[in-house]
C-alpha cells in the first residue's frame, strides 16, 4: 500500500505528522476521515488499490467516509466503478445501514456512478436510515431516471410519509423525465399534498419552480393552496415559475398571490416585473398591481422597485408609480433616495416640487444618502436651489457628531450654493425669504447664511460655520448609576451650543442674532487663544450634555417632577459656574417673594383708596379682594404641601385647587422661558467677554501696558487675529503693530513711506520712472464702470487656466514628478500622492506598480496652497455663468487694516486667515510699494481685486480674484489699471519680482 503520497496530500499544513494512515487516524482522530473524503473529491487518483483496502479494513471507525471516499473514486474512475460501487454496498451491509445517508447525500454529485443496484441497497436498508434511502432514490430520478422502476416508485410511495419533501421531488422528476407517465406522477404528488403541504411545498420549489414540463395549473394550485405550510418555499415556487411558464399568470392568480402579500411581500414584486417583461401589452395593469402594492408594503416595495427598472427599463415608470414610493419615503428612506435620483437623471420629468418636498420630509431617515441626493438634484436642477438649499442646510443640522468630515462636505456643497446664488441675483433675493417647510435649526442656519446681504459678512459666517461644524472633542459620560463605569463620547461643542441658541430662542420667530454672534465669537477666538489646549478648555464650558445635579431651591422643588424642565435648570447653573457669570432667575424669585410682594401690594392699595376716585376704587377694591383671597391660600400650610402632595392637593377647596394648578403652569412655562434665554445669554456673553479679554490680553502682551480696549477703534480689532499667522516674523509683527498704535493715538501712517528701505525704493522709482508721481500711488483712486456679462466666459476660462498652470508649477516646485498635463483630474490625483507622501503605498489592484513615492516629504505650505488653487477652478467649472448686469466701482484700497482682508470675501485664496500665506496680507499691508484694488457693487459688496506692484519697472499686475461667483473681471481690472497708472505717472511692466520692503518676505503670486 502506498500512502505516503495521500498522508502528504490531506495533511497539508494543518498536520499531525504521520508515517502512515493508521497512525494519522489515530492522531487526528475524525477529522482525518473528513479530509480524506475531500481528497477522495478533489484527488481521486491519490487513492489506489492499497489505500481502497485500508478504507475497507477500517470502515467500522467511520463508514459515512468509506462510501464517500469510494463514490467520489468511482466518479472519476469508470475502470474501477463496479467494483467501488460494490465496496461501499459491503459496507453498508456490514454495519447494518451505516453509510447509506452518506450514499443518499453524495450520489447527487456522484449520480455518473450509480447502477441499478443501489436502489436495491436502498430498500434493503430502508428501515437503518430512511433518509439515506430516499437520497438515492431522489438521486437517480433527478439525475438517472432509468434505474427507477415503476416496482421502486410503489414500494417508495407506501413510505413516502416518512420524507415528504423528497417524495415530491421525485415525482417532479420522474413526470419531468418520462412525458409518457407525466400525468400518473404529478397525479401521485397531487394526492399526497394535503398529508405534508409544508415539505410538499419545498420538495415542489426544489424541483418544480424552472422545469416548464411540470409547472401546471394543477401544481401551482396546490402550492396556493397551502401556502401558509411554507410561505418562504412558496413565494420561491411562484417566483421561478414566472420565469419559466409566465402563462400560468393570468389575473386571478395574479390575485391569489395578492392576497397572500404580506412581510414577505417583495416576492411579488419580482413576479410582478417578471411579468411585465413577459406580456408587454399587460405591462399597464401589472404597473397598476404594482403601484397598489406598494402603497401597502412601502418598505419591500421601495427595494424592489429601486433594482427593477435598470437601464432601458426606467422607461416603464410612471408618475403614479414615483408618487408612492414618496407616500412611503419614511418606511425605506436610502433606496428612496437611490430611486429618485435615477429619475432625476433618466425620468427628469417625474420629479417635481411635491417629490422634492417628500424628499425634504424625510432628510432625518437617510441624511448621507440624502445629502447626496439633495447635491446631485442642484446642479442637474437649477429651479430647485432654494429647496436643495434648505434641504442641505437640514442634513448639515442632523449630522452626528462623530461625523465632522460629513459636515464640511455638506458645507462645501454650501459654498457652491452661496457662489451659484451670488451668480444669479434674483435666486439670491429668493433665498434671503424665509422657507415654508424645514426644521428650525436648518431654517436658521439658512437665514444666518443668505439673509446677509454683505458677502464679507458672509464670508466670515461661513468660515465661522465650517470651523463649528469642524472641531470635535471627546466629553465624559457619566455613570448611568453610583459606582458605575464612566465612558466617553464624541462632541462638538460650538456646533452643539449653535443648536441649542436656535433650539431655544424664542417660539414666536427664529432670531439668528444671537447664534451669529456666537457662532462669530467662537470663531475668533480660535485665533486669539495662543494654543489649541486654550481653546479647547474654553470650548469645553459650553458643553450642554451631561450637567451635574442641582436640586431645585425648596419652595419650589416640585419642580423636579418636570426632567427636561430640572436638566434645563442644572445646565444654567453649571454654564453659569464654568463661565462666572451670575444666573438671572427673575420667575424663580417672584415665585418664591409672591407673599411679601403682595402684602406690600396690599399696603399701597390701603393708601391709594384714601383718595381714589369713585372708578378707580371699584376697581382698587377687587384687586384688594383678590390678593387678601391669594395671601390666605398662601398661609395655609397645606397649600405649601400640595405642591409636590397629589392627596393634600385633594383636601384644598376647589378655588385653591384652580390657583395651584395655574401657579404651578405658569412658573413652569416661565422658568422654562426665562432658563432658555438666560443660557444663551450667559455663552453669548462670555464668548463676547472672554473675545474681549484676549483681544485685551494681546494689546497688553504686544504694549506692554494697559491700553482701555474702549480707545481701540472696534473695526481694527480683527487685525490681532493675523498675529498667529506672523509668529516668527519679527519685521511683519513690529509694523503690524505700529499700524495699530498709529490708529489708537490717531496718527497717520507716514512711517511706511519714511523708512530707509521705503525712502530707498522711492528713489530707484523715480530713477526708472521719470515723472513719477509718488504722493498718486496708494492714494484715493476710482472708476466706475458699466459691467456686461458678455465677457464672462472667456474670463473664466483665462482664469481657470492660469490657476491650473499655477498648480503645475507649484507641484514641481514640491517634488512631483511626470505629470502628463494641466488637467484638473491629473493634478489633483498628483497632489493627493503627494499627501499621502509618507504612507505605505501598495500596488495598484491591477498588477502594475505603485506609484513612485518622493524622495522626501513635499512642503505642505506649498500643497496647501496648490489645494487652494484647485479649489478655485472647482467652484469655477461648477458655478454657472454670471447673469449680473449692472454698475461696478473699481477702486485702490488706502487703509492697510482694510488690506488685511484681501485673502477674505471667499476668495478661495491662500492669503485668507484659514490659507498657507495669510502672513502675506500683512506684508501687502506694510509695504507700500503693493496695492490692492477692488471691485465692488453699487451696495458696497467686494466682488473682485487685484494686487498691484510699482517696481522701477513699471506697475506690475497679478492675476484677478474674484469671489467665485463667475463676473468677467479682468478686462475691468485691465483698464482700471491702464487709467491708474497714467494717474501716478508709471508705465506698465511685465514680469519682474518686487519681493519684500518693509516686511520679512512676500508671497508671489507671480505677475500677468
Amino acid at each position: 500500500m502506498s500512502e505516503t503520497s495521500l498522508i502528504g496530500h490531506i495533511r497539508g499544513w494543518r498536520g499531525p505528522d504521520a508515517a502512515t494512515l493508521d497512525e494519522f487516524v489515530e492522531k487526528a482522530g475524525n477529522e482525518a476521515f473528513s479530509r480524506l473524503c475531500d481528497a477522495a473529491r478533489s484527488s481521486p487518483e491519490q487513492f489506489d488499490a492499497g489505500v481502497l483496502a485500508w478504507l475497507e479494513e477500517r470502515a467500522e471507525k467511520a463508514p459515512w467516509a468509506a462510501v464517500c471516499c469510494f463514490l467520489h473514486v468511482a466518479n472519476k474512475d469508470w475502470r474501477r466503478r463496479r467494483e467501488l460501487n460494490e465496496a461501499a454496498r459491503r459496507v453498508i451491509a456490514r454495519f447494518g445501514g451505516q453509510g447509506l445517508g452518506a450514499a443518499g447525500y453524495h450520489l447527487h454529485e456522484c449520480h455518473v456512478a450509480m447502477d441499478d443496484e443501489w436502489l436495491a441497497a436502498a430498500r434493503a436498508w430502508f428501515d437503518a436510515d430512511p433518509e439515506g434511502a430516499w437520497g438515492i432514490l431522489e438521486a437517480a430520478a433527478m439525475y438517472e431516471p432509468e434505474f427507477v422502476l415503476p416496482a421502486h416508485v410503489d414500494w417508495f410511495e407506501a413510505r413516502r410519509a416518512t420524507m415528504p419533501r423528497d417524495y415530491a421531488v421525485v415525482m417532479l422528476s420522474l413526470a419531468r423525465h418520462w412525458p409518457d407517465r407525466r400525468d400518473e406522477y404529478l397525479g401521485r404528488l397531487l394526492r399526497a399534498f394535503p398529508e405534508a403541504p409544508g415539505p410538499s411545498i419545498e420538495g415542489t420549489a426544489h424541483a418544480g419552480r424552472d422545469e416548464p414540463e411540470v409547472l401546471t395549473p394543477a401544481v401551482a394550485a396546490a402550492v396556493l393552496a397551502h401556502f401558509d405550510a411554507n410561505r418562504e418555499k412558496a413565494w420561491e415556487y411562484f417566483d421561478g415559475a414566472v420565469r419559466a411558464a409566465p402563462g400560468l399568470f393570468d389575473d386571478a392568480l395574479l390575485d391569489a398571490l395578492d392576497r397572500n402579500a404580506g412581510q414577505d411581500a417583495g416576492s411579488l414584486f419580482s413576479i410582478l416585473r417578471r411579468a411585465m417583461d413577459a406580456f408587454p401589452d399587460r405591462a399597464s395593469a401589472l404597473m397598476d398591481r404594482t403601484v397598489a402594492l406598494l402603497r401597502r408594503h412601502p418598505g419591500k416595495g421601495i427595494d424592489a422597485v429601486r433594482y427593477a427598472f435598470q437601464g432601458d427599463d426606467i422607461r416603464l415608470i410612471r408618475a403614479d408609480l414615483v408618487q408612492a414610493v414618496c407616500a412611503g419615503f419614511a418606511a425605506n428612506a436610502y433606496p428612496a433616495y437611490d430611486f429618485l435620483r435615477r429619475c432625476v437623471d433618466e425620468r427628469p420629468e417625474l420629479v417635481g416640487v411635491p417629490e422634492v418636498e417628500a424628499a425634504i420630509a424625510n432628510i432625518p431617515h437617510a441624511t448621507n444618502y440624502a445629502f447626496g441626493f439633495f447635491n446631485h438634484l442642484l446642479k442637474l436642477r437649477p429651479e430647485f436651489t432654494r429647496e436643495c438649499t434648505l434641504a442641505v442646510f437640514e442634513c448639515l443640522a442632523q449630522e452626528p457628531a462623530h461625523r465632522a468630515h460629513v459636515r464640511t462636505e455638506e458645507i462645501t456643497a454650501i459654498v457652491a450654493i452661496s457662489e451659484a446664488a451670488h451668480v444669479r441675483t434674483g435666486l439670491e433675493n429668493a433665498l434671503r425669504e424665509p422657507p415654508r417647510v424645514g426644521s428650525r435649526l436648518a431654517r436658521a442656519l439658512m437665514a444666518i447664511m443668505f439673509r446677509q446681504k454683505l458677502r464679507a459678512r458672509r464670508a466670515v459666517l461661513l468660515e465661522a460655520l465650517r470651523d463649528a461644524a469642524t472641531v470635535v472633542l471627546w466629553r465624559k459620560i457619566p455613570p448611568a448609576e453610583p459606582g458605575g463605569k464612566e465612558d466617553s463620547e464624541k462632541f462638538s461643542p460650538v456646533w452643539e451650543f449653535l443648536r441649542f441658541i436656535i433650539e431655544n430662542s424664542g417660539d414666536d420667530a427664529i432670531s439668528t442674532a444671537a447664534g451669529e454672534k456666537f457662532l462669530e465669537g467662537a470663531w475668533q477666538l480660535g485665533f486669539l487663544t495662543h494654543t489649541s489646549a486654550e481653546y479647547n478648555d474654553f470650548l469645553r464650558k459650553l458643553d450642554v450634555a451631561y450637567p451635574p445635579p442641582h436640586p431645585f431651591p425648596p419652595v419650589a422643588a416640585f419642580l423636579e417632577a418636570d426632567v427636561e424642565l430640572a436638566n434645563l435648570f442644572r445646565l444654567v447653573l453649571e454654564l453659569s459656574r464654568r463661565l462666572d457669570m451670575q444666573p438671572r432667575l427673575a420667575p424663580l424669585d417672584r415665585f418664591a417673594s409672591r407673599l411679601q410682594d403682595a402684602e406690600i401690594e396690599l399696603r399701597g392699595i390701603e393708601d391709594a383708596l384714601l383718595k381714589a376716585e369713585p372708578g378707580r376704587r371699584e376697581k382698587l377694591l377687587e384687586r384688594q379682594k383678590t390678593l387678601n383671597r391669594q395671601v390666605a391660600t398662601w398661609l395655609n400650610p397645606l397649600y405649601a404641601k400640595a405642591f409636590a402632595d397629589p392627596a393634600a392637593e385633594a383636601k384644598l377647596p376647589e378655588a385653591a385647587r384652580d390657583l395651584l394648578r395655574r401657579e404651578k403652569k405658569d412658573l413652569a412655562k416661565h422658568l422654562r422661558d426665562s432658563l432658555r434665554a438666560e443660557a444663551i445669554r450667559i455663552a453669548v456673553a462670555a464668548v463676547e467677554r472672554t473675545k474681549m479679554d484676549l483681544y485685551q490680553n494681546r494689546m497688553r502682551e504686544l504694549f506692554g501696558e494697559e491700553v482701555p480696549i474702549t480707545r481701540v477703534e472696534p473695526k481694527i480689532l480683527p487685525s490681532f487675529l493675523w498675529f498667529q499667522a506672523i509668529q516668527g516674523m519679527p519685521n511683519n509683527r513690529k509694523y503690524l503693530k505700529r499700524l495699530i498704535e498709529d490708529r489708537i493715538h490717531g496718527r497717520p501712517h507716514d512711517w511706511m513711506r519714511t523708512e530707509p528701505k521705503a525712502l530707498e525704493w522711492a528713489e530707484k522709482v523715480r530713477q526708472g520712472q521719470p515723472g513719477i508721481r509718488l504722493e498718486n500711488w496708494r492714494a484715493p483712486f476710482s472708476q466706475d464702470i458699466q459691467y456686461r456679462p458678455k465677457d464672462a466666459a472667456a474670463d473664466k476660462k483665462r482664469r481657470i487656466k492660469a490657476d491650473l498652470a499655477q498648480a503645475r508649477k507649484l507641484l514641481e516646485k514640491a517634488g512631483a514628478e511626470g505629470l502628463a498635463s494641466e488637467s484638473y483630474e491629473d493634478l489633483l490625483s498628483k497632489l493627493r500622492e503627494l499627501q499621502a507622501g509618507g504612507e505605505e503605498q501598495g500596488g495598484t489592484g491591477d498588477g502594475s506598480a505603485p506609484p513612485p513615492r518622493p524622495s522626501k516629504p513635499a512642503d505642505p505650505e506649498l500643497l496647501r496652497e496648490v489645494e487652494m488653487n484647485l479649489e478655485r477652478v472647482r467652484f469655477a467649472e461648477q458655478t454657472p455663468e454670471s447673469d449680473y448686469e449692472g454698475r461696478l466701482t473699481l477702486s485702490v484700497e488706502t487703509d492697510p487694516f482694510e488690506v488685511l482682508f484681501m485673502g477674505e470675501y471667499g476668495f478661495a485664496s491662500c492669503l485668507s486667515l484659514r490659507g498657507s500665506n495669510a502672513w502675506s496680507a500683512v506684508s501687502n499691508a506694510i509695504d507700500v510699494d503693493k496695492s490692492i484694488v477692488w471691485a465692488k457693487e453699487p451696495g458696497g459688496n467686494v466682488v473682485g481685486r487685484r494686487l498691484l506692484a510699482l517696481t522701477p519697472a513699471g506697475i506690475l499686475t497679478y492675476r484677478t480674484y474674484t469671489n467665485r461667483h463667475s463676473l468677467g473681471l479682468d478686462r475691468a481690472f485691465a483698464e482700471f489699471v491702464e487709467a491708474y497708472a497714467a494717474h501716478v505717472g508709471a508705465t506698465l511692466a511685465r514680469g519682474g519680482h518686487p519681493g519684500a520692503l518693509l516686511s520679512d518676505r512676500w508671497y508671489d503670486d507671480g505677475a500677468v
